[in-house]
C-alpha cells in the first residue's frame, strides 16, 4: 500500500497551517478549533518551516514558563521535519515515524504540501493491509494463509490439551459448467452465496476459509466427528435448496465434502488438510453431492449412508 491510497480514503485533506510569528495562544486555539494534533508552520511563500504539535506545546509549558502564550510558535516548533510523498510505502513510512517518535507527517509532492497524516491513520491503514493479507477478497472469508494459521494453532492446542477437532474440505460440483454456461460473474455469485450460507449455518467459533477457486475448508474446533458430521449434513441439505438469482435462470448447485476427525498428535496441519482433501476427491469419485468421512472413524456410516441420510 502506498501513501496515495491513504490520501484517497482521507475525507478531509485540507492542510491547517500557521505562520512562524503566530503566538502559542493562537496556535493552541487552532489545534482546539480544528480538533487536530498538529499544524504546519509555513512562511509567506508556503515553504514548510516546521511542525507544531500538542506535544510541542506541552513541552514548552514545562520548559519555558513565564509569559509563554504570547511567544511565537517558531520558538517551540519542531524544525527538523520528516516528510513523505504519495508514492512512498505505508509500512516503511510508519516504521520511520515509530523510529523517530513522530505522530504526524506532511505529504509533499513537487514541493507542494498535499496533506498531513496522523499515525492513527497509518495504523488504521496497516490494519486494513493485515486484513487484506488474510481475507479472500471475493467472499470475505479467511484465505488459505489465515486458515492454515488457525488450523496450525488448533493442532498445537490438541497436542497440549487433547481437545479433538474436525476438518472438512468442500468443493462445488461441476463449477466449470456454471462459469461456462452463465459466465464468471454468475460463478462469483455462487461462490459468495456458498460463503454466506456457511457463515450463517456454522457456529461463531468455527473457521471457514476459501482455499482457492471453488474449494473451501471448515475447521470445527473441539468437535467430535459425530457433531461435525451433523453440521455438514445440515449444510449439504441447505446448499441443495439454495438458488442464486441470475438474468437467465436461478442457479442451483451441489457440493461434495471430505470430513476428517483428527485424534493423532503426530499429524501437522498440512497433513490433516491433505487427509480431508483425499476424502473430498473420494466424494467426487463416488458421485458428488455427498459427504465422505475417514474409514478410520469407528462406527462411522459409509459414504452411501451419509448421502442418503442427508438427502
Amino acid at each position: 500500500m502506498l501513501i496515495r491510497e491513504i490520501l484517497a480514503a482521507k475525507e478531509n485533506r485540507s492542510v491547517v497551517t500557521v505562520r512562524p510569528n503566530s503566538t502559542l495562544r493562537e496556535t493552541a486555539g487552532v489545534l482546539r478549533r480544528e480538533n487536530i494534533g498538529a499544524v504546519l508552520v509555513i512562511d509567506a511563500h508556503g515553504k514548510l518551516l516546521g511542525v507544531a504539535s500538542e506535544r510541542d506545546l506541552v513541552r514548552a509549558i514545562w520548559k519555558l514558563g513565564g509569559d509563554l502564550f504570547e511567544r511565537p510558535v517558531s520558538d517551540v516548533m519542531t524544525c527538523s521535519v520528516v516528510t513523505c510523498t504519495p508514492s512512498d510505502d505505508v509500512l516503511a513510512t510508519l516504521s520511520e515515524m515509530n523510529g523517530q517518535a513522530i505522530r504526524h507527517i506532511p505529504v509533499v509532492e513537487a514541493g507542494e504540501i498535499q496533506a498531513m497524516i496522523s499515525i492513527r491513520e497509518f495504523e488504521h491503514a496497516c490494519r486494513q493491509l493485515e486484513a487484506q493479507a488474510h481475507t479472500d477478497e471475493l467472499t470475505g472469508l479467511a484465505n488459505r494463509r489465515l486458515f492454515m494459521s488457525v488450523l496450525t494453532k488448533e493442532v498445537n492446542r490438541f497436542r497440549r490439551f487433547q481437545t479433538p477437532f474436525s476438518v472438512a474440505m468442500l468443493d462445488i460440483d461441476r463449477f466449470k459448467i456454471v462459469n461456462d454456461q452463465y459466465g464468471h460473474e454468475a460463478g462469483d455469485s455462487v461462490l459468495r452465496a456458498l460463503a454466506d450460507l456457511m457463515v450463517s449455518k456454522l457456529r461463531p467459533y468455527d473457521e471457514v476459509g476459501r482455499l482457492g477457486g471453488e474449494e473451501f475448508a471448515i475447521l470445527f474446533p473441539n468437535t467430535e466427528l459425530e457433531d461435525a458430521l451433523k453440521t455438514c449434513q445440515r449444510l449439504l441439505q441447505a446448499i441443495r435448496k439454495e438458488e442464486v438469482a441470475n438474468e437467465e435462470a436461478s442457479i442451483r448447485f451441489t457440493v461434495s465434502f471430505g470430513l476428517v476427525f483428527s485424534n493423532d498428535p503426530t499429524l501437522d496441519a498440512s497433513t490433516v488438510l491433505k487427509q480431508a482433501d483425499q476424502l473430498l476427491y473420494k466424494a467426487k469419485a463416488d458421485g458428488r453431492d455427498r459427504i465422505v468421512i475417514s474409514e478410520a472413524a469407528h462406527g462411522a456410516p459409509a459414504a452411501e449412508e451419509l448421502e442418503s441420510a442427508s438427502a
